[in-house]
């Protein structure tokens, strides 16, 4: 499936994994496997929920720590989908929660909503921007008004490092932060 250094030791790794379900299974999983070295292999086993297409979305840096994270879908609607990021810690694959409140990783693209996570390469590890942009009004004319929370992984978690506020915020802008712009993974 692909290659990257996910255990933080310099070295690439093996990434492979397994669908548990049909396309759109109200319950299904995905079995996630990284080969670190002859004969050490970790597995974990995640659930999705009304997912359909391809689980994969790629492997990126998210966090403060060594390695990259691989992230896989979890659940969606007519325009909401929610992500699981995995990450190693102490020898085996475990979940990273979202920034906030969240523990999935959502992103979002319809006429009334934007929302999107960004991490620029200038930026270093573990900062990550949280980018939402509602419509104030009417759902389909109103202006937007977008909010960017850059969030920076301390030892035990993520804390906010800033918020900015944009009202009205452009609809061509706005449209524009929906989905991920994280380098290693694919925006929708």
């Amino acid at each position: 499936m692909a290659h990257a250094d996910v255990n933080g030791d310099g070295v690439g790794d093996d990434i492979g994994m397994a669908r548990r379900g049909g396309d759109s299974a109200p319950k299904g999983a995905v079995i996630v496997r990284v080969k670190t070295g002859p004969g050490s292999i970790a597995s974990t086993r995640v659930a999705t929920q009304y997912w359909y297409g391809p689980l994969w979305q790629g492997v990126a840096v998210l966090d403060g720590k060594g390695g990259k994270e691989i992230v896989v879908g979890y659940t969606m609607g007519a325009h909401f989908q929610s992500y699981r990021a995995l990450t190693w810690r102490d020898g085996d694959l475990v979940t990273l929660s979202a920034p906030g409140r969240d523990k999935y990783w959502g992103i979002d693209g319809a006429v009334w909503i934007s929302m999107g996570w960004q991490r620029l390469t200038s930026n270093p590890a573990g900062t990550i921007r949280k980018r939402v942009a509602v419509r104030t009004g009417d759902a389909t004319t109103s202006p937007f008004k977008g909010r960017v929370t850059t969030f920076k992984w301390r030892p035990g978690g993520w804390n906010v490092a800033a918020t900015k506020t944009f009202n009205p915020l452009p609809d061509r802008t706005a449209y524009s932060w929906g989905g991920f712009h994280v380098p290693g993974l694919t925006r929708w």
